[in-house]
């Protein structure tokens, strides 16, 4: 699959950093790369202001805006701002607050896709530590759910933390059943080479799943 060229305007989030909100890119250039053409991007992000990064290799993590709030798509996180449109449009009402429920607690399809290997999906999903039950790390959490801004402005904090907990819940038994699966394989190698940039958090769960090994 070729990669997407941006242009200036745009609107993109970063699949990796989803916290940052929804970015506008700023200035394009093109960047040959090992024989492919790639582009370095300026992007302002509302949450995490000016971020410089290079497009190409078949791995952005970059992606528009308007692909990423498909309200009729699978569920994912992100759509919970165009469900929330449409939670007082009369017979869609229902539905809308039921997907909105149902986003706050998924998991970003990049961890659970069974097309991305093993190591990649335990490696995306031990990054998911990065989001405490802090104050800070709540409203980090909740605005790459929602796609808002200022998540306050929709729920309230008690609300946000109690969602928090349930996508946590979620979160941990996704990683176990991960790590059961590459157990399984036995290419456990996998394991050690996510520990090395995993957040704390997530080498302390890894530990106690595999008992310290």
């Amino acid at each position: 699959m070729s990669e997407q060229k941006f242009s200036s305007g745009d609107r993109v989030r970063h699949a990796g950093r989803p916290e940052w909100g929804i970015g506008t890119i700023t200035k394009v250039e093109s960047l040959p790369m090992n024989g492919q053409a790639s582009q370095r991007v300026s992007i302002r992000f509302p949450n995490a202001g000016v971020k410089t990064l290079v497009t190409g290799q078949g791995h952005s993590l970059l992606q528009r805006a308007d692909e990423a709030h498909d309200p009729l798509g699978d569920g994912q996180p992100q759509s919970v701002k165009a469900w929330d449109k449409m939670k007082d449009s009369g017979w869609l009402a229902p539905m809308a607050k039921r997907k909105v429920e149902e986003a706050m607690i998924t998991l970003p399809m990049e961890v659970r896709d069974p097309f991305n290997s093993l190591q990649k999906r335990l490696t995306l999903t031990m990054g998911l530590y990065r989001f405490d039950r802090s104050g800070r790390g709540v409203i980090d959490w909740a605005v790459a759910q929602t796609g808002l801004d200022d998540p306050l402005t929709r729920f309230t904090r008690h609300e946000l933390e109690q969602k928090f907990d349930r996508w946590s819940f979620e979160r941990d038994q996704h990683l176990a059943k991960l790590i059961h699966e590459i157990r399984n394989s036995g290419e456990l190698a996998i394991i050690q080479a996510a520990m090395k940039s995993a957040p704390p958090a997530a080498q302390d769960v890894v530990r106690r799943l595999t008992n310290g090994r």
